[in-house]
């Protein structure tokens, strides 16, 4: 199964961020990429795992942010 690679720029684009963003993920350990030539590129299915990794996790911390809190 092949699977499309991304470049930093469509990613950033896809976000709506800056390139020194996604490339902030990349060198955190947080966004998987591989280095060809000089370009970084990343796995579209690679995309998509963080964009619900970090869904999820903003809906946690959301979550949290309403414990306690009683609507009147």
């Amino acid at each position: 199964m092949s699977s499309k690679y991304m470049t930093t720029a469509e990613v950033a684009e896809r976000w709506n961020c800056t390139t020194m963003t996604v490339l902030q993920y990349i060198h955190a350990g947080q966004l998987s990429a591989v280095k060809l030539g000089r370009a970084w590129n990343i796995r579209s299915d690679e995309v998509l795992r963080f964009e619900k990794a970090k869904e999820k996790a903003d809906m946690e911390k959301q979550a949290a942010m309403r414990v306690g809190w009683l609507p009147s």
